[in-house]
């Protein structure tokens, strides 16, 4: 096995408070080449698993853990080659690393690596803009297809409540990642079992201390997760399985949803004969949840939440059963928050109208409850807002730094001609120098 990058404290298990140092460690003894005679931009390679199937793994730095800590773990059963990189985009040119230099993306990996085995895990898209999604997925098929890949696994991003993340020049955030995860499924619904799902976002639900503070990095502990889930898929997609979930009958809509469903949902919301300021305007925001409070309010055979579930899209009329589908058990695709939680369909009884629970001040309770709803998600509005402004002030530094510019690092001038190349003071890595 070829280990170009690992460090001195690969195997070490660091408190989670603690973990963001040692990756920094690690990080840092890459660059400094402690143990290498390659760099740190070139692949990982293992091919000492005698007869076992070859297999290959592309990533971004929501995957470079595995790559820093150079621990692999049930990986190697497997001979592999593996290439995760900070900064990493899928199809468009990847923004300059913390490691300090600009990668190839996902594509030109595909097409540069050699021999991809029968298996390519891709572990993409944490810093995709939203326009790219479709294109990104599309080329990436395509491209495995044409280098003789027999299935493509791509693991589903994290969208869960933990998840505080965005490209250096915030492109993506977590509703990009859902966005994502929706057109992965529809893409592998429609691949005949080429392009496979590996559901990590459901799969690591919860799990927190297996990431740093953004929700999607690795800890150590999270590395160990990480090899050990996309080796067992592997092992099911080999054996002839498709690992893709199903989809998921209804989703639940809440306040901060957009898109097609909320467009209809408004617009039935308009033809029941219920207000809805602004129109079908495909944003789920506080007057629309309003609204559907109102709508359920009024049927009676509703619970009064403000929330688009199952049975009051099929009241409105946006959601049909498809046959047999009340013996369906709860999908998987998706679980992480209430806004993308499956929910499966139940048997309902017969609708009687039941009279407005009141208080003892006649207000009814329903109402109580949606106030109570309104002012939670406003304060939740106003911390989140404001966590979202102590990390833009944390990155303004980053943003300018040469190391992590979204434009030119130093690197990039120095290849370019534009600063002279420092000799003095390197020390030699087999054909390479590392400034130290």
């Amino acid at each position: 096995m070829t280990a170009p990058d690992a460090s001195p404290h690969a195997h070490e298990r660091a408190p989670r408070p603690w973990a963001a140092l040692t990756g920094l460690i690690a990080a840092l003894a890459i660059l400094l080449g402690a143990s290498s005679t390659v760099a740190a931009d070139q692949p990982v390679t293992h091919f000492d698993a005698a007869d076992a199937p070859q297999i290959s793994v592309i990533g971004d730095s929501t995957l470079s853990a595995v790559r820093w800590y150079a621990d692999y773990g049930p990986l190697e059963r497997f001979n592999f080659v593996f290439s995760a990189e900070s900064c990493r985009r899928t199809i468009e040119q990847s923004c300059i690393s913390r490691e300090g230099y600009r990668s190839d993306n996902v594509v030109t990996a595909i097409r540069t690596l050699g021999d991809l085995g029968e298996v390519l895990v891709v572990m993409s898209g944490y810093n995709d803009p939203v326009s790219t999604i479709d294109e990104a997925i599309e080329t990436v098929t395509d491209e495995a297809r044409e280098q003789g890949v027999d299935h493509v696994v791509w693991l589903s991003l994290r969208t869960s409540d933990d998840v505080d993340y965005s490209d250096p020049q915030e492109q993506s955030s977590i509703e990009t990642f859902r966005e994502y995860n929706q057109q992965l499924f529809e893409a592998a619904e429609t691949s005949d079992g080429y392009l496979q799902v590996a559901d990590w976002a459901a799969y690591s639900f919860g799990a927190s201390g297996w990431f740093e503070g953004d929700g999607v990095h690795l800890t150590p502990t999270g590395v160990d997760a990480v090899t050990l889930f996309i080796s067992g898929i592997v092992d099911r997609v080999l054996a002839g399985e498709n690992v893709s979930p199903a989809a998921a009958p209804w989703t639940i809509l809440v306040p901060g949803a957009e898109g097609d469903p909320i467009s209809e949902v408004q617009q039935a919301l308009i033809d029941s004969g219920v207000d809805v300021p602004g129109g079908a305007d495909g944003v789920f925001g506080y007057d629309t949840m309003a609204s559907v409070a109102e709508y359920q309010r009024d049927r009676g055979d509703l619970q009064v939440t403000g929330a688009v579930d199952m049975a009051t899209a099929r009241a409105l009329g946006v959601y049909e059963d498809p046959d047999a589908v009340d013996t369906v058990a709860p999908s998987a695709a998706v679980t992480e928050t209430p806004a993308a939680a499956a929910v499966a369909p139940v048997a309902e009884p017969d609708a009687v109208p039941q009279p407005l629970d009141t208080g003892d001040d006649g207000i009814p309770r329903s109402l109580l409850i949606i106030g109570v709803s309104v002012a939670a998600l406003a304060l939740a509005v106003v911390l989140r807002r404001r966590s979202v402004v102590a990390r833009r002030a944390d990155r303004r530094r980053a943003r300018v730094h040469p190391a992590t510019s979204p434009h030119r690092s130093v690197a990039d001038l120095r290849r370019s001609g534009e600063l002279p190349i420092t000799r003095s003071g390197t020390r030699s890595h087999g054909e390479r120098s590392v400034n130290v």
